[in-house]
């Protein structure tokens, strides 16, 4: 059976703007209890899990270059939305953020 890639993409999409609004919401409150953190942090590492197998299933899969430029940026997304979530957890345990720096061109 054929996957819909494009079907796939609006629907991981979907997830991954839901999870974004989700994030932005909780983020910025300063009471954000510890456990709420983490299980939000838990969920976004889970479904970048998910993401990155259906990235890796639509390199396997040969799908266009378009495609594959608009998974990239999904899996950019999910990345960043662990990144925030990772430094919220340090910021309720009282440690500096982490950083990341740009790679050289």
């Amino acid at each position: 059976m054929a996957i819909d890639w494009l079907a796939t993409m609006a629907e991981q999409g979907d997830i991954a703007k839901s999870k974004a609004t989700e994030v932005a919401t909780l983020v910025v409150k300063p009471e954000l209890p510890l456990e709420i953190a983490s299980r939000l942090y838990r969920d976004v590492e889970k479904g970048a899990q998910t993401f990155d197998r259906i990235l890796s299933d639509m390199e396997d899969a040969d799908v266009s270059d378009e495609l594959l430029q608009a998974a990239d940026a999904l899996a950019e997304l999910w990345s960043q939305l662990s990144a925030a979530l990772a430094n919220k957890l340090r910021e309720l345990q009282g440690l500096p953020p982490i950083t990341m720096s740009e790679a050289p061109h």
